[in-house]
Parts: structure tokens; C-alpha cells; sequence
């Protein structure tokens, strides 16, 4: 974990930081404009990779197979549009139709992402005893929501690589290969599905969301509040936004029509920054220490040793 992301961490409550997410996964699903669903990718991909870099890579297979997956179906499913690009035997390739499904599968990519700094930022136990204060019933579904697609990516590397150790001779044939791919989608939506029954049944049977004691005491410091602050504005706006049709496409439609005014230029550039939430404050608090704290303050500890 980068050093910025690492601090905003460590000094940022787990309610502040599940707010923060949350309107992170919020934009991810109410925009779907070609400049702001780009826009808000680029954060995530900068985002993500300060946060968990080990990780990184085998995200970025797992989202661009996601991508391609989406489109492929999207040109198979709506072969709407007037802007001939292709026949092939069966499908017909429009303008509009690829449009829609580079503009679905980003968004897949994005949530997929926003799923990513989730699993990296945010402890299970507390967001389980958040919501389980006021959410009982839905505290489980809701975890193990969030947590499937990290879950899936993980079962989709380990299985892919007990495959390599299976005596097969390797598919050569395009159909040859999308059956092993087919077999192999199979085998982890079954563990997956699985794994995450059982662990379902663990969390009931244990009372989990029966518990009342408190995991510890939430603080809140004035970084806190204003990061809730922040994230309230940003999700009344959005919702304003959405609302007022700004930033939203007729998706599907055979007659696709983008905006590229300036309100969704604006658009993204507010969303993106609050994407960089935590690498614009955990900046804001390391240039702090380094120019103010640690130039003021008569100390040897190793915390001031390493922003001075």
C-alpha cells in the first residue's frame, strides 16, 4: 500500500471509509456517459493501484476478460443501429451496438473496480456489526455481496492454475478453446457458489447478526466528519444529476445520443476527484507533517523521522 493511501487508512474512521466506498460504487453505477464513465476508470486504475499493487495485474486480466465478454454478448443481443460496420453469419455490427457495449462493459469494469479498493480498504467485522446494528437481516447478504467478486476472481486464479497440472493436450481450435473456457467458467461459479453457502450458514449459526458488543469505540476527528460531509454532497448531487438526465445516455437505443457539453466535463472532473479521495488527503496530510509538524515539533520518533 502506498504510503498516501496507507495514511488516510490509518487515520480515517471504518464509517468514514465505508461512506467513501459506497459513493464509490455509487457513481460507478449511476452514470453511464462515455467521458465520465472514463474519467471515473481512470481514477479507480490510479486508486487501485496505490492501494494493492500485488493484486494489480491479475485484476486488470480478470476486468479486460469482463470487457470483452460484455461487448461480445452486446454485439450477439442488440444488433440495433443504421451505421452498417460488419456482417458476419448471424450478427450484424453497428455503430450504435458497439457503442452500447463498450460503454456496458466499461461500466462492469468500473464496478468491478470499485468492488477491488472495497475488499482492499474496508474490514468485514466492522461493516458487518454496522450493519447489523440496523440491517439484521440483510447484514450477511450484504457482506457476502461485496465480497463475491474478489472471492471469484481468487477461486477463477486458483483453479486456472490447478488446470496447468492436468494431463490434456492443449485446445488449438477457437471452439475447442471457448469449451475449456465454458468448463472452466462452470467449475468456479460452482465453488464460489458453494464457498459462499457455507460461509453464509457459518456466520448465521455462529448469532452474527444477533451480536451487540461492539468491536471497539468510532472516534471521529474533523477529517472524519468532513469526509462524510463530502460524501453526502456528492451523493445528493449525483442523484440531482441523474435525475436531470445529465451524464446519462438512451443506452440500447438504435439512436444513440452522447452529451459532450460541458456539465458532463464538470461531471466527471467532480466525480473523479472523489474517487482520488484518499490520495488527495493522505497528500494533504503527508505535506502537513513534513512542513508544519515535523518542522516544529522537538522529536526523534520514528514517525516524525519519516515525514521530516
Amino acid at each position: 500500500m502506498n504510503q498516501l493511501v496507507f495514511h488516510f487508512h490509518k487515520n480515517t474512521n471504518n464509517l468514514a471509509i465505508f461512506a467513501y466506498l459506497v459513493n464509490v460504487i455509487l457513481i460507478s453505477l449511476l452514470f453511464n456517459n462515455p467521458i465520465i464513465i472514463v474519467g471515473v476508470l481512470v481514477s479507480l486504475l490510479v486508486v487501485a493501484f496505490f492501494t494493492r499493487r500485488e493484486k494489480f495485474k491479475t485484476y486488470c486480466k480478470f476486468s479486460g476478460l469482463i470487457f470483452l465478454v460484455t461487448v461480445l454478448f452486446n454485439l450477439i443481443l442488440n444488433q440495433r443501429g443504421n451505421n452498417l460496420l460488419l456482417t458476419i453469419p448471424f450478427v450484424k455490427v453497428t455503430l450504435e451496438s458497439l457503442s452500447n457495449g463498450i460503454i456496458l462493459g466499461i461500466s462492469f469494469v468500473n464496478l468491478l473496480w470499485a468492488f477491488y479498493l472495497y475488499d482492499a480498504l474496508i474490514r468485514i467485522k466492522v461493516i458487518f456489526e454496522l450493519l447489523a446494528k440496523f440491517f439484521k437481516s440483510v447484514a450477511v447478504v450484504f457482506v457476502l455481496t461485496i465480497k463475491f467478486i474478489p472471492q471469484i476472481i481468487a477461486i477463477y486464479r486458483e483453479t486456472k492454475e490447478l488446470n496447468k497440472f492436468r494431463v490434456y493436450e492443449k485446445p488449438q481450435k477457437f471452439d475447442q478453446k471457448i469449451k475449456v473456457t465454458l468448463e472452466l467458467t462452470e467449475v468456479v461459479l460452482n465453488k464460489a457458489i458453494a464457498n459462499f453457502m457455507n460461509v453464509a450458514d457459518a456466520l448465521t449459526l455462529k448469532g452474527y447478526e444477533q451480536r451487540q458488543q461492539k468491536i471497539g469505540k468510532t472516534d471521529f476527528k474533523n477529517s472524519d466528519w468532513a469526509i462524510l460531509m463530502i460524501v453526502l454532497i456528492s451523493v445528493i448531487v449525483n442523484l440531482v444529476l441523474v435525475i436531470l438526465k445529465i451524464g446519462k445516455i438512451n443506452f440500447g437505443s438504435a439512436n444513440l445520443l452522447i452529451q459532450t457539453d460541458v456539465k458532463v466535463w464538470l461531471v466527471m472532473i467532480f466525480d473523479s476527484l472523489l474517487i482520488l479521495l484518499p490520495l488527495i488527503i493522505g497528500g494533504w496530510t503527508y505535506l502537513w507533517w513534513k512542513y508544519y509538524v515535523s518542522k516544529t515539533t522537538a522529536s526523534n520518533t520514528t514517525t516524525v523521522k519519516d515525514f521530516r
